[in-house]
Protein backbone atom coordinates (compact mmCIF):
# COMPACT_ATOMS: atom_id res chain seq x y z
CA UNK A 1 0.00 0.00 0.00
CA UNK A 2 1.07 3.56 -1.09
CA UNK A 3 1.13 5.69 2.21
CA UNK A 4 0.21 9.49 1.57
CA UNK A 5 3.91 10.71 1.72
CA UNK A 6 5.20 8.68 -1.43
CA UNK A 7 1.32 10.07 -3.22
CA UNK A 8 2.33 13.78 -2.31
CA UNK A 9 5.82 13.23 -3.49
CA UNK A 10 5.00 11.46 -6.69
CA UNK A 11 2.72 14.47 -7.34
CA UNK A 12 4.78 17.17 -6.34
CA UNK A 13 7.51 15.58 -9.00
CA UNK A 14 5.23 15.31 -11.79
CA UNK A 15 3.52 19.14 -11.19
CA UNK A 16 7.20 20.43 -10.78
CA UNK A 17 8.14 18.25 -14.46
CA UNK A 18 5.72 19.52 -16.03
CA UNK A 19 5.69 22.76 -15.19
CA UNK A 20 9.37 22.90 -16.15
CA UNK A 21 8.48 21.22 -19.74
CA UNK A 22 4.89 23.98 -19.99
CA UNK A 23 6.18 26.93 -18.69
CA UNK A 24 2.41 26.87 -17.41
CA UNK A 25 1.02 26.40 -13.99
CA UNK A 26 -2.89 25.55 -15.88
CA UNK A 27 -1.10 23.05 -18.64
CA UNK A 28 1.03 21.76 -15.46
CA UNK A 29 -2.28 20.69 -13.43
CA UNK A 30 -3.70 19.60 -17.09
CA UNK A 31 -0.99 16.92 -17.62
CA UNK A 32 -0.56 16.17 -13.76
CA UNK A 33 -4.42 15.07 -14.40
CA UNK A 34 -3.98 13.67 -17.03
CA UNK A 35 -1.02 11.41 -16.34
CA UNK A 36 -3.42 10.04 -13.12
CA UNK A 37 -6.21 9.18 -15.41
CA UNK A 38 -3.74 7.08 -17.84
CA UNK A 39 -2.05 5.61 -14.64
CA UNK A 40 -5.41 5.13 -13.17
CA UNK A 41 -6.64 3.11 -16.75
CA UNK A 42 -3.11 1.14 -17.48
CA UNK A 43 -1.65 0.54 -13.98
CA UNK A 44 2.13 0.64 -13.04
CA UNK A 45 3.84 3.08 -10.42
CA UNK A 46 5.42 6.10 -9.93
CA UNK A 47 7.73 5.79 -12.63
CA UNK A 48 4.37 5.11 -14.94
CA UNK A 49 2.92 8.23 -13.66
CA UNK A 50 5.39 10.23 -14.02
CA UNK A 51 5.99 9.32 -17.75
CA UNK A 52 2.57 9.60 -18.34
CA UNK A 53 2.77 13.41 -16.73
CA UNK A 54 5.55 13.96 -19.11
CA UNK A 55 4.38 12.50 -22.43
CA UNK A 56 1.20 14.53 -21.57
CA UNK A 57 2.82 17.84 -20.66
CA UNK A 58 5.04 17.95 -23.81
CA UNK A 59 1.64 16.88 -25.71
CA UNK A 60 -0.08 20.10 -24.67
CA UNK A 61 2.65 22.11 -25.11
CA UNK A 62 2.72 20.91 -29.06
CA UNK A 63 -1.09 21.44 -28.95
CA UNK A 64 -0.39 25.16 -28.10
CA UNK A 65 2.25 25.92 -29.35
CA UNK A 66 1.68 29.98 -28.45
CA UNK A 67 1.34 29.58 -25.16
CA UNK A 68 2.33 32.45 -23.12
CA UNK A 69 4.47 31.20 -19.94
CA UNK A 70 3.43 31.54 -16.79
CA UNK A 71 7.34 31.98 -15.37
CA UNK A 72 7.51 32.61 -11.66
CA UNK A 73 9.53 35.28 -10.21
CA UNK A 74 9.38 32.76 -6.82
CA UNK A 75 11.54 29.95 -8.94
CA UNK A 76 15.56 30.47 -8.59
CA UNK A 77 17.12 32.55 -11.73
CA UNK A 78 18.98 29.38 -12.88
CA UNK A 79 15.28 27.65 -13.07
CA UNK A 80 13.91 30.18 -14.95
CA UNK A 81 16.95 30.22 -17.31
CA UNK A 82 15.41 27.04 -18.91
CA UNK A 83 12.42 28.85 -20.26
CA UNK A 84 15.16 30.85 -22.84
CA UNK A 85 16.05 27.18 -23.79
CA UNK A 86 14.06 26.00 -27.47
CA UNK A 87 11.71 23.36 -26.22
CA UNK A 88 13.87 20.45 -27.15
CA UNK A 89 16.86 21.90 -25.31
CA UNK A 90 14.61 22.22 -22.04
CA UNK A 91 12.72 18.70 -22.31
CA UNK A 92 16.48 17.02 -22.48
CA UNK A 93 17.86 19.33 -19.55
CA UNK A 94 14.63 18.59 -17.46
CA UNK A 95 14.25 14.75 -18.51
CA UNK A 96 18.43 14.45 -18.39
CA UNK A 97 19.42 16.49 -15.36
CA UNK A 98 16.48 17.24 -13.36
CA UNK A 99 14.71 13.96 -13.45
CA UNK A 100 17.61 11.88 -14.31
CA UNK A 101 15.37 9.93 -16.97
CA UNK A 102 17.54 7.04 -18.64
CA UNK A 103 18.55 8.30 -22.28
CA UNK A 104 17.02 5.58 -23.72
CA UNK A 105 13.66 6.81 -22.17
CA UNK A 106 14.15 10.12 -22.87
CA UNK A 107 14.81 8.85 -26.91
CA UNK A 108 11.37 7.57 -26.47
CA UNK A 109 9.73 9.88 -25.19
CA UNK A 110 10.73 13.00 -27.74
CA UNK A 111 11.05 10.87 -30.64
CA UNK A 112 14.79 11.27 -31.36
CA UNK A 113 17.85 9.36 -31.44
CA UNK A 114 19.92 8.69 -28.30
CA UNK A 115 22.51 10.81 -30.18
CA UNK A 116 20.62 13.41 -31.01
CA UNK A 117 19.05 13.68 -27.27
CA UNK A 118 22.83 14.11 -26.11
CA UNK A 119 23.81 16.26 -28.75
CA UNK A 120 20.82 18.33 -27.74
CA UNK A 121 21.74 18.25 -24.16
CA UNK A 122 25.14 19.28 -24.38
CA UNK A 123 24.19 22.34 -26.07
CA UNK A 124 21.41 22.97 -24.03
CA UNK A 125 24.33 22.74 -21.43
CA UNK A 126 26.51 25.04 -23.31
CA UNK A 127 23.56 27.40 -23.50
CA UNK A 128 22.61 28.19 -20.37
CA UNK A 129 26.41 28.87 -18.97
CA UNK A 130 26.48 31.25 -22.04
CA UNK A 131 23.36 32.80 -20.05
CA UNK A 132 24.97 32.63 -16.65
CA UNK A 133 28.52 34.58 -18.09
CA UNK A 134 26.00 37.02 -19.22
CA UNK A 135 23.88 37.81 -16.64
CA UNK A 136 27.42 38.47 -14.66
CA UNK A 137 28.37 40.38 -17.41
CA UNK A 138 24.92 42.78 -16.96
CA UNK A 139 25.36 42.50 -12.72
CA UNK A 140 28.89 43.73 -13.20
CA UNK A 141 28.08 46.64 -15.38
CA UNK A 142 24.93 47.66 -12.89
CA UNK A 143 27.60 48.07 -10.36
Amino acid sequence: MIGKNEVSKALDRAFCAAFMLTGSMQAAEHAVLNGIAATECYGAGDDAFLLRTIKAAIQRRADSPHQSHQRCAQLPLELRRLFLLAPMSRDCFVLRILLRIRVEICSRILHRRVEEIEEVLCAALQDLARLEARSRAVAKCRV
